[in-house]
């Protein structure tokens, strides 16, 4: 057990600004725990129970892609910005069921480029057109009226609505607004309690020559060096909707997923 909460710790070091890693860990070692008691294989529990996580996950996903699915009107042109998780490959497995045609424009994201990697991706093997743009392009896009709808996930959701999501997502949303343009937030599993506003979470910076290294090659001349926060914040009166399994909720009333039966039973992350 040991060992085991020395993992933990680690594991929960490499994502402090997500929440999702550290509540599974933590359901891990309780069922570790429990299973040491009793005599059962540990390992084996452990296991089972991120096997049953991740089930649970998996249809939380699916309820809120059929859920934004049902916002999103036919031969939509979306904008996103990182991966927007396993609720946006269920949006677009569920357009495609209901014949529905969506346009996908990604941005990059860099430095890990998980827009043009995964997400434009996911995109053209659910059979969708898609687009890869640099991130500083949203915006003239949106100006342009060619981005009919801007949808991100989230590391997490404060309890007053605050969506904490890969950096880059705050200067979306404002343009967003500024053309009129909806921005709708993927959370399946709705707010986190711990997190009542952003000040109760910390930002992950990471090493700044991954912004100024491609490839192994110095970007920028030496004696230059990067700064690299991971995520921000986008206040809720920027988002136009937070999706959930549970259904759609104002921002500023995100509070009430946890007053709203569940969908999944016994999920846990």
């Amino acid at each position: 057990l040991k060992k085991l909460d020395a993992a933990a710790e680690r594991l929960i070091a490499t994502r402090p600004t997500g929440a999702a890693v550290r509540r599974m860990v933590d359901v891990c070692l309780r069922v570790a725990e429990q299973a040491s008691r009793t005599g059962a294989d540990v390992q084996a529990a452990i296991i089972e129970t991120v096997n049953q996580g991740a089930v649970a996950l998996a249809k939380q996903g699916y309820e809120t892609g059929k859920n934004v699915c049902d916002l999103l009107p036919d031969n939509t042109t979306i904008l996103t910005h990182c991966f927007p998780d396993r609720s946006y490959v269920y949006l677009l497995m569920e357009s495609r069921r209901r014949g529905k045609k969506l346009n996908i424009i990604c941005s990059e994201t860099r430095p890990y480029l998980q827009g043009a990697r995964l997400t434009a991706l996911c995109a053209v093997q659910a059979g969708f057109d898609a687009n890869v743009i640099t991130d500083g392009m949203g915006g003239m896009l949106m100006q342009q009226g060619k981005i009919d709808a801007f949808i991100t996930a989230a590391d997490r959701v404060c309890m007053d609505g605050t969506v904490c999501n890969k950096v880059g997502t705050y200067q979306y949303a404002l343009a967003a607004r500024a053309n009129d343009v909806p921005y709708y937030t993927l959370r399946q599993s709705g707010p986190d309690v711990t997190s009542l506003t952003q000040d109760d979470i910390e930002i992950e910076y990471r090493n700044g020559n991954e912004i100024i290294f491609w490839d192994g090659q110095r970007m920028a001349p030496e004696g230059v060096s990067g700064i690299y926060p991971s995520f921000d914040f986008t206040p809720s009166e920027l988002v136009s909707k937070i999706i959930t399994d549970r259904g759609v909720f104002e921002a500023a009333d995100i509070s009430s997923y946890l007053d709203t039966p569940e969908v999944v039973a016994g999920a846990i992350v």
